[in-house]
């Protein structure tokens, strides 16, 4: 029987583009942008726009150690799909890192024995979980994510006698992936475990090792030289019991979040290991590995996930082969469902700045910027970014979401008693000087207060009140705009940060 090439390549064509809109829709479900994107874009503008790397903090007054900046590199990248396409810019990026994620999971998969062709099926549960795990717009660990599945597909061709000399490749790859996310280690770890399987399995391991060595050496290839390494490991191996994305999966908190993209991992695993009769102990390696690290914390699950789909996809579709008729008619369903789907895009107004005032402090920063209320203040840890970003000068913040590359344990902990009121809670207001208070509404730091007769209640937003101290009260009292269109426009306007 002759085989139709164009018809195959036309099958592949339509499998990516549909792959592709797939991740455009679930890119404009997000409909949220991560708290530290704002402190990726002003490093990424004072890189581009004046030269200057900050290697000390400037955004905030108090006690801060040298500023070791793993994300740099991807506040570059920010800064320029901000400045040239604004918010599309950061959309699309979303999109592209998604589908090519998905892209080596899926060339992956096919480097597997007898492998079965891919599927549009398996590949939309794939993405919705990874969207479930990844929900806020634009993070730096995309990054890592779509390293940590291209290297498995280099290693495991590789190991599979695929190719010979791409391994080569991961060395150089390493230097980017150091400079824009942290998350570089798991690239390192990749390799080790490929490396000990291969010792395990009696097979070639010369080229593991080397491999890993050297990329373990171009590690020094960052703008902090050598000193730069002792920060990286010191925060992979950090306790951040307080930062609820470092948790396990089953905190109470997390644990019904979460439950879907580790049965996912898990269900990968259990397959694979139910399916060998000898086991594939560089795989299981793997497997394990990924799926304690994932569970452990849930800020690594996605490797897990990624793990799971690229080398456990053969095992679960061969628990469905008996079941051939019922999958074609759901294959074709999917592919019809996600064309509808891309109809829908506009709805999701892809254009537009995520303003959201239930995460940002929109209103609140606003009232303080058309009041010209100035000073040092001190906002929810998650906000501080925003804060600065829209603020600085004239305001300098506490503390934000750079934690670990910026602040010491101890002003983090300050932090965490003023905002549980904590039997030593005016610590932040004895030890720093401060000006502006903006707690949560509801919480116990705003209730206390309001009871304070130093602090001044001034205004309420949607997000949170702000203090001042007593005797700085005299401004002129301007409402903020309420219009959310407004702050869509303007989202990414921000304050002035040349100054050193």
């Amino acid at each position: 029987m002759a085989i139709n090439i164009q018809k195959i390549k036309s099958r592949k064509v339509l499998f990516y583009l549909t792959l592709g809109l797939f991740c455009l829709f679930l890119s404009c479900l997000c409909t949220n942008y991560d708290f530290d994107l704002f402190a990726r874009l002003i490093v990424g503008e004072r890189f581009i726009e004046h030269g200057i790397l900050p290697f000390k903090d400037f955004l905030s007054y108090t006690p801060t150690h040298p500023w070791y900046d793993h994300e740099w590199g991807s506040g570059v990248v920010f800064y320029l799909l901000v400045k040239h396409l604004n918010a599309i810019g950061l959309l699309l990026f979303q999109a592209l890192m998604m589908f090519l994620t998905a892209f080596f999971v899926i060339q992956t998969q096919k480097l597997q024995k007898h492998a079965y062709p891919a599927s549009l099926t398996f590949m939309a549960i794939f993405l919705v979980i990874y969207l479930r795990l990844n929900p806020a717009l634009v993070r730096c660990q995309l990054f890592s994510f779509l390293f940590f599945a291209f290297f498995l597909y280099v290693l495991e061709g590789t190991r599979r006698g695929k190719f010979k000399n791409l391994i080569w490749l991961l060395p150089p790859v390493v230097i980017f992936w150091n400079n824009v996310h942290g998350g570089v280690v798991s690239g390192l770890g990749l390799i080790a475990m490929y490396f000990a399987g291969a010792i395990l399995e009696k097979k070639p391991w010369k080229k593991y090792l080397g491999a890993l060595i050297l990329s373990g050496l171009l590690l020094v290839i960052n703008p902090y030289g050598i000193k730069y390494l002792d920060f990286l490991f010191s925060a992979a191996t950090k306790q951040r019991k307080y930062v609820v994305e470092w948790w396990p999966f089953y905190a109470a908190r997390h644990i019904l979040y979460y439950l879907p993209p580790s049965i996912f991992a898990a269900f990968g695993f259990i397959c694979s290991f139910l399916r060998k009769k000898k086991p594939d102990i560089t795989k299981t390696i793997i497997l394990v590995v990924t799926l304690y690290m994932g569970l452990a914390h849930v800020k690594l699950l996605s490797l897990s996930v990624i793990a799971a789909a690229s080398l456990c996809y053969n095992d679960i579709a061969s628990l469905f082969t008996r079941y051939k008729k019922v999958l074609r008619k759901l294959e074709k369903s999917i592919y019809a469902s996600i064309i509808v789907l891309a109809f829908l895009i506009p709805l999701f107004s892809p254009l537009a700045a995520r303003a959201d005032f239930t995460k940002f402090p929109l209103y609140e920063i606003e009232f303080l910027k058309i009041n010209n209320i100035k000073g040092n203040m001190v906002v929810p840890f998650g906000m501080g970014s925003y804060a600065s970003y829209k603020l600085y000068p004239d305001n300098l913040i506490y503390m934000d979401g750079r934690y670990e590359e910026v602040y010491n344990d101890k002003e983090f902990l300050t932090l965490r008693d003023f905002e549980l009121v904590e039997p030593n809670w005016k610590d932040i207001l004895k030890n720093y000087p401060t000006e502006i208070l903006m707690p949560t509404r509801g919480s116990a730091a705003y209730a206390a207060l309001t009871k304070e007769p130093e602090w001044i209640h001034i205004f309420d937003g949607r997000l949170c009140g702000i203090f001042i101290k007593k005797g700085q009260e005299k401004f002129s009292y301007f409402e903020p705009e309420y219009d959310i269109d407004y702050y869509r426009d303007t989202m990414f306007k921000h304050g002035d940060f040349t100054d050193d």
